[in-house]
């Protein structure tokens, strides 16, 4: 039976290209309660931007795993799990940044921030429905406060130089590209949900996940029933058990719909990638 479900925001509970919240989501996640599920989020996102920029609606969620596993929150906002970058990776970005001149966001428990704002920064961050985060003129503050995750706003085609200069972290290709997640080397959004599982007493076969990014396929594998969305890559259809309809065809609640009947008809069993 499953008894928790993690849910990624962007492409999965809501849609790049829409405002708000679709009715069908609220359905879903609704309809997850009341089959007894626990429902958390699982994102590469910081909680200030969710907040700030609504991005949830008036969804509830039972927890929150943010920045691909690097920090993990209970439905209260305490800590339940934190895994910050080790310090010389982050003394090594900031080297890459002044060589390269990209511009860098850098995530703290409590506050996102960029080194200086790029024409690529503004499509990116336009691209993604979310406000440019505050100037930081002292980067180096990230020296000296924990930081849970990077993103240098760069080509693709430079991923293997930052893989060779930062050999202690997980580098994550976003969706569109033209932009990386930047994460402590083991670290992941599985990895985060099995802290959210120690902390509620969850075991592997009662979680399900569904997302549709590059950064989903390790949750979409842990997962007893990992659900890809329509509108996903490849990759991420490869991976799941099951493939739901698009966002934009009511995908989240056909997928939701699929979690509630097997569970009912006690059918999980997968053909893990």
């Amino acid at each position: 039976m499953i008894k928790a479900i993690f849910f990624d925001i962007d492409g999965t509970l809501r849609d790049f290209t829409e405002q708000g919240i679709r009715p069908s989501t609220y359905k879903a996640v609704e309809s997850a309660h009341q089959a007894g599920m626990l429902c958390f989020v699982a994102t590469g996102r910081h909680l200030l931007e969710i907040q700030e920029e609504q991005l949830l609606g008036s969804l509830s969620f039972d927890g929150y795993v943010l920045l691909n596993g690097s920090l993990c929150l209970d439905s209260g906002g305490f800590v339940v799990y934190d895994n910050p970058i080790p310090v010389s990776q982050i003394q090594a970005m900031l080297k890459l940044r002044q060589e390269m001149g990209f511009s860098l966001m850098f995530m703290e428990q409590n506050a996102m921030y960029v080194s200086h704002i790029t024409p690529e920064l503004v499509r990116l961050q336009a691209q993604i429905g979310t406000a440019i985060p505050p100037v930081e003129s002292n980067m180096e503050r990230g020296l000296h406060q924990p930081i849970y995750q990077m993103i240098p706003y760069t080509a693709d085609e430079n991923l293997d130089l930052l893989s060779s200069r930062l050999p202690l972290c997980d580098i994550t290709r976003w969706h569109e590209g033209g932009a990386f997640d930047i994460t402590p080397k083991g670290g992941s959004k599985s990895l985060g949900i099995q802290k959210i599982m120690e902390r509620y007493g969850l075991f592997r076969d009662q979680i399900a996940a569904i997302g549709d990014g590059y950064n989903d396929i390790p949750m979409i594998r842990y997962s007893a029933v990992g659900i890809a969305m329509g509108n996903g890559n490849d990759e991420v259809k490869a991976a799941a058990d099951f493939v739901t309809d698009p966002i934009d065809q009511d995908g989240l609640l056909h997928g939701v719909e699929y979690l509630i009947n097997i569970s009912k008809n006690h059918t999980i069993g997968g053909n893990k990638k």
